[in-house]
C-alpha cells in the first residue's frame, strides 16, 4: 500500500509539473554528454520473474536504470526519473497495461520528451504486456523494439540496429531469465555500442517462484562500475551471485561433458576440496564418486543453496551458472583466513 500511495503521489507531481514548467531540458547540474544507454527489461511468466539488464558508459548506472519488482521491471532512461518509475507502479497497480501506464506518464510528465521509459507486467493470471515511449529529444541513434514478453531501448548507441540484435539475442538464448538478459547485452555487442563507451553494467532479476525468496526477491544481482571489460565482469558478477545465492533452474542445467568435468574438478582441487590421486593437478574428464564427493563439500561450505550433480534422461547434467562461477573464481576466496 506504502508504494501505492507513493506511486499516486508522484503521479500528482508530474501533473502538477505540467501545468506549470515548461517543456525544456531538465536543469541542474547533470551532465547531458553522459546520458544515453542501452537496455532490455522482461518477465518470464514460468519463473515468475521480471528483470532489467543495461550497460552503458557512467557509473552509477544501476542506481538510475532499473527499477521494479517480481511483477514489474522498468527501465528509466536518458534522462532517469524515479518520479516516473514509481508513477507507473502506480497505475499497473490500478489496473493499467504496462504501455497504458507508460502513456499515462509521458502524458503528465513536462520533460517526457528527455525520457526513454520501458516497462514489461506479469499479471497474476500469467499474461504479460509491455510498454514503451521514446522522447523526441532523445540522443541520435536512437531504437526500440517491443515483444511478448520484452522490451528493448537504446539511444546514443553507434547504430541504431542495437536493439533489434539484443531482441533476437534474448530469443534465442536458453536458460533461466538472468542468463538471457545476459545474452541480450552480448548480442548486442556484438553490432555496437552506446557513443561513450562501455564501462559499467546492471543485471537484475526479481522473483516471486525461486526458493530463495523465502530470503530475498532478488533473483540475481550484478553491478559493474568504470570497466573496460564492463560485460565480461558482468558475466562473472551475475554468475557469482545466482550460483552462490538463487536456487538452480532446470532450465540453466548443462551436460557434464569431460570439458565442464576438467573445469569443476581444476577449480575444485584448487580450492583444496578435491584431492587429485595422480598429484599432479592435471584433470581428466571423467566424473566420479570422488569429483561428487569434492562438489558436495564445496556446496556445503560456500553455497546458500546446494548444486549436486543430477541425472536427467539418463545424462548427467551441473548448474551452468555454478559452472562459470568455478571458471572464473579465484579459489583462494574459498579458504578460510585463518589458514
Amino acid at each position: 500500500m506504502k508504494t501505492f500511495k507513493h506511486g499516486l503521489l508522484a503521479a500528482s507531481c508530474l501533473m502538477f509539473a505540467s501545468t506549470s514548467a515548461i517543456a525544456a531540458a531538465p536543469t541542474g547540474k547533470a551532465n547531458p554528454r553522459l546520458m544515453g544507454t542501452r537496455a532490455i527489461v522482461a518477465c518470464d511468466a514460468v519463473e515468475k520473474s521480471c528483470g532489467v539488464a543495461s550497460i552503458s558508459f557512467p557509473a552509477g548506472i544501476s542506481g538510475l536504470v532499473p527499477y521494479g519488482r517480481p511483477d514489474v521491471a522498468i527501465a528509466t532512461m536518458f534522462y532517469p526519473s524515479v518520479d516516473d518509475a514509481e508513477a507507473v507502479l502506480a497505475r499497473v497497480d490500478a489496473g493499467n497495461t504496462a504501455q497504458q501506464a507508460v502513456d499515462y506518464v509521458f502524458s503528465v510528465d513536462p520533460y517526457a520528451d528527455y525520457r526513454q521509459l520501458a516497462v514489461v507486467k506479469l499479471n497474476p493470471n500469467g499474461t504479460i504486456t509491455v510498454g514503451q515511449q521514446t522522447g523526441a529529444e532523445n540522443a541520435p541513434q536512437r531504437c526500440a523494439v517491443k515483444g511478448a514478453t520484452f522490451v528493448v531501448q537504446a539511444n546514443n548507441q553507434t547504430t541504431a540496429s542495437i536493439c533489434a540484435a539484443m531482441a533476437t539475442g534474448f530469443q534465442q538464448a536458453q536458460g533461466s531469465l538472468p542468463q538471457r538478459l545476459l545474452a541480450s547485452l552480448k548480442a548486442g555487442a556484438a553490432v555496437g555500442h552506446d557513443n561513450n563507451g562501455e564501462r559499467s553494467g546492471v543485471i537484475r532479476v526479481w522473483s516471486s517462484e525461486n526458493e530463495a525468496v523465502f530470503y530475498t526477491k532478488v533473483l540475481a544481482d550484478a553491478v559493474v562500475h568504470t570497466s573496460r571489460t564492463a560485460l565480461k565482469d558482468l558475466e562473472v558478477e551475475m554468475n557469482r551471485y545466482q550460483a552462490g545465492v538463487a536456487a538452480p533452474y532446470a532450465s540453466d542445467l548443462i551436460p557434464l561433458d569431460a570439458e565442464t568435468a576438467k573445469v569443476v574438478k581444476t577449480a575444485l582441487y584448487k580450492a583444496g576440496f578435491y584431492a587429485d590421486k595422480s598429484s599432479t593437478g592435471v584433470m581428466d574428464g571423467t566424473w566420479d564418486a570422488a569429483a561428487e564427493q569434492a562438489l558436495e563439500a564445496f556446496n556445503w561450505n560456500t553455497l546458500f543453496f546446494l548444486k549436486p550433480t543430477v541425472v536427467v534422461n539418463g545424462q548427467r547434467k551441473i548448474d551452468g551458472p555454478l559452472v562459470n562461477y568455478l571458471r572464473n573464481v579465484d579459489p583462494k576466496a574459498f579458504t578460510s583466513s585463518e589458514l
